[in-house]
């Protein structure tokens, strides 16, 4: 299965705006840009990296943001990390990045609100709805932009791209058969895609949502959706754990992950921003020879084009 073919799996779309506030949200207020932003848990705590363009001419509300003393400055952006202190706003997020089969597509900040766009299975409508109905409506702080179905995996990318320029990176490695699941899916399974919500890590793990041809028989994995072959789980692969905190480090957003199988060979596959993409790929390369001890192959490396769409 090509991942180009997942995107009819996970049908459901929703946008909700959480007001922030005080701190470098106040300052935020008085923009109208659409800033870059990628939220995630760590050690129940939940942090904000926000992404300011160095292109065009910085307006007067930027300057008090950019003379921030943690202000980390990239190739083509600035960035700055906030935790987000609101207990009640920490609480509803963590909770929508571990519902079932939740998968962010993006997330901003647009003046002192941030926007959180992911997808989900329609089955699980009612898990959504309990989870939102303890906030949406009840506190002027939370509200639902939009719940429709989902945008293709292109659609998605291209908007984004439009705004920051992105790349795509693959990667590979021998295919870790040590993994019980990950053997599983090699030996049966072998056309399946995995996309990682790197994003949130719960006490079982990273989230994983596997889309399969076929019926997965195992244990290891909690079904999203049978007659969609859609299923979850959670992992504590090393590899994956490592390169999520190196990647948060060096505050390079990882906007899409996959993983794909072909023969003996395990592909990981990442959207992420152009002029950070060399770097990611040190960071990862680096990382993935150090925790499997054979050297990873860079598959193919470049920005969004017609080329791409072909073969992912």
């Amino acid at each position: 299965m090509k991942i180009s073919e997942i995107h009819t799996k996970l049908d459901r779309r929703c946008v909700i705006a959480i007001r922030q506030h005080k701190g470098i949200f106040d300052l935020l207020a008085r923009m109208n840009e659409v800033i870059p932003a990628y939220v995630y848990a760590e050690e129940e705590k939940t942090y904000i990296q926000l992404f300011f363009p160095k292109s065009g001419k910085p307006g007067q509300a930027m300057t008090p943001v950019l003379s921030r003393k943690d202000l980390i400055e990239k190739r083509s952006y600035y960035s700055i990390s906030e935790r987000i202190n609101n207990i009640e706003g920490m609480k509803s997020i963590g909770e929508l990045l571990d519902a079932p089969s939740v998968a962010l597509n993006n997330t901003y900040m647009l003046k002192d609100e941030l926007f959180l766009d992911f997808r989900f299975h329609s089955k699980k409508l009612h898990e959504l709805n309990d989870i939102l109905s303890t906030v949406i409506g009840k506190n002027q702080n939370f509200r639902i932009a939009k719940l429709t179905h989902a945008r293709n995996l292109r659609e998605r990318m291209e908007e984004m791209h439009s705004q920051t320029p992105l790349a795509v990176v693959r990667i590979s490695i021998p295919v870790p058969l040590e993994n019980p699941l990950m053997k599983y899916i090699a030996e049966s399974h072998a056309d399946t895609v995995a996309e990682i919500e790197g994003r949130s890590v719960s006490d079982g793990g990273i989230k994983v949502l596997l889309y399969a041809s076929s019926s997965l028989k195992s244990d290891l994995v909690r079904a999203i959706s049978k007659d969609d072959n859609v299923y979850e789980t959670y992992v504590y692969e090393k590899s994956l754990m490592e390169g999520r905190k190196m990647g948060n480090e060096a505050r390079i957003p990882r906007i899409a992950f996959f993983l794909t199988l072909d023969g003996d060979r395990l592909y990981d596959t990442t959207f992420v921003p152009a002029a950070e993409a060399d770097e990611y790929v040190s960071i990862m390369m680096n990382s993935l020879m150090a925790d499997h001890g054979s050297h990873p192959l860079l598959e193919y490396y470049s920005e969004l084009d017609e080329e791409l769409w072909k073969w992912i």
